[in-house]
């Protein structure tokens, strides 16, 4: 027997499934969906706040959805669509738990992602979706924390972390530069007795 056939498996996550609380529709994104991603993702703002690449294509949406599939078989990401429920197959926006360890003593990490198209901001989505995200994370996952990053002046992204219980825990100078440019970051996160469940 070789050392590959007794190493560990990778973290086994649950069954990918949808998410709902009846106003928020968290869904599988799929290649139906590749014109709405590359619509979020060119959008200026999820240029400017975001890591994804820039210029966006169509067809790095198309490999955005494959590897959504892969991270979740591999048990490293949870991604999902983030639809208004009245309008199942419209994609508004992407959100996901990333870098996800499900080890150690009281449970596992991971951190929080997530962006809105314009057609689907100030409506309110975002807030219930991570709160959907948060609570699979801690239930469903057993996360003990849950980690937000966020570049410094994304107001939106803050209020959202802030009224599910993440904390910013500080800022960190210069320190990210996904396009060649530096600029400081807010870090945080959400720790499982912090999630609120009223």
């Amino acid at each position: 027997m070789s050392d590959a056939d007794t190493a560990p498996a990778g973290p086994v996550l649950p069954v990918r499934r949808d998410l709902t609380d009846g106003v928020v529709l968290l869904r599988e994104p799929t290649d139906d969906d590749a014109s709405a991603i590359l619509d979020g993702a060119s959008d200026p703002e999820t240029v400017r706040f975001t890591r994804v690449p820039s210029p966006y294509s169509l067809e790095m949406a198309h490999e955005f959805v494959r590897t959504i599939r892969t991270g979740w078989a591999e048990g490293t990401t949870c991604i999902w669509a983030i639809c208004d429920a009245a309008e199942p197959d419209e994609l508004l926006g992407v959100i996901g738990l990333h870098g996800i360890d499900l080890t150690g003593d009281p449970g596992g990490i991971a951190e929080i992602g997530y962006w809105m198209r314009p057609a689907g901001r100030g409506r309110g989505l975002m807030k219930r979706a991570a709160r959907l995200v948060s609570l699979f994370g801690v239930d469903e996952l057993g996360l003990t924390r849950i980690d937000w990053v966020a570049t410094v002046g994304n107001d939106a992204s803050r209020h959202v972390a802030e009224s599910n219980g993440y904390v910013v825990e500080g800022l960190l100078r210069r320190k990210d530069a996904p396009r060649g440019v530096r600029h400081d970051i807010w870090i945080g996160g959400l720790l499982s007795e912090d999630l609120p469940r009223g």
